[in-house]
């Protein structure tokens, strides 16, 4: 009896291990394909630093995928809007035809990552597997800023 025992604990533990190498080594492979892996982080957008104002705490948005709206605190000028989103606050610049991001300061344990191309810019707030993104586009319309997460 002893020595089943001891087989069905070796067994069971390999049978642990092998789950966990698995999910930690084929989760970022999952996600990377089924969300497409983003091109490297830039610290800087429009060639300036960007502002650090105070970190507000935001709820959760109710579904996964809603329209921003921006929040009626008065901003640093007249064209600038201030989203909060799970994970930290986004102030972009808005125009009638282009959005420039001012600043994205992610709450006390999240980190940022930004990118940007000709029309579009995304930013993103990650904390171990929860995230939350913010997506601006002005491809040929206004533009247009939608939060996910």
């Amino acid at each position: 009896m002893r020595r089943v025992m001891t087989y069905v604990t070796v067994w069971g533990g390999a049978t642990a291990l092998a789950i966990l190498l698995v999910w930690f080594g084929a989760r970022p492979v999952l996600h990377n394909a089924v969300f497409g892996e983003p091109p490297a982080a830039r610290p800087l957008v429009g060639g300036r630093q960007p502002v650090n104002p105070p970190p507000v705490t935001a709820s959760p948005p109710s579904d996964s995928s809603t329209v921003a709206t921006p929040s009626r605190t008065p901003s640093p000028t007249p064209r600038d809007r201030t989203y909060a989103i799970h994970g930290g606050k986004v102030v972009l610049s808005v125009t009638a035809t282009a959005a420039r991001l001012v600043s994205a300061t992610p709450s006390p344990g999240y980190e940022m990552r930004t990118w940007h191309g000709e029309g579009w810019l995304r930013v993103d707030f990650t904390k171990g597997f929860q995230s939350s993104s913010l997506f601006a586009t002005w491809n040929g319309h206004a533009p247009d800023v939608r939060v996910v997460g």
